[in-house]
């Protein structure tokens, strides 16, 4: 089976895997409860994105430099600002500045 095929059947895997649960779900209300924890999901993701990222690079952890400091500038704004866009913008520009000069 060539590499294209396999692609496409976990595309439409995929894709079927995520309609059975729109499909089990439709008419149905869900729980205050569940609807309170699923709106917690991408808050969760995106900070555990950016950890794995920090901490490595390819299978190897990543040494201390320039994105350790970048957290913590990012992390810093994040608290100061409350803004997610000024954390994303000053976060990548203090990377950027510190490769640059590192």
């Amino acid at each position: 089976m060539s590499f294209a095929v396999q692609i496409m059947l976990l595309a439409v895997g995929t894709y079927l895997m995520r309609a059975s649960v729109i499909l089990l779900a439709a008419g149905r209300e869900i729980p205050p409860r569940a609807e309170a924890t699923l709106r917690l999901i991408p808050a969760a993701v995106l900070p555990a994105l950016v950890a794995e990222a920090v901490a490595f690079e390819g299978d190897a952890i990543r040494p201390l430099g320039p994105w350790y400091v970048a957290l913590a500038i990012a992390v810093a704004v994040a608290a100061w600002r409350r803004s997610v866009g000024w954390t994303l913008v000053l976060g990548m520009a203090s990377l950027w500045v510190l490769e640059a000069i590192w």
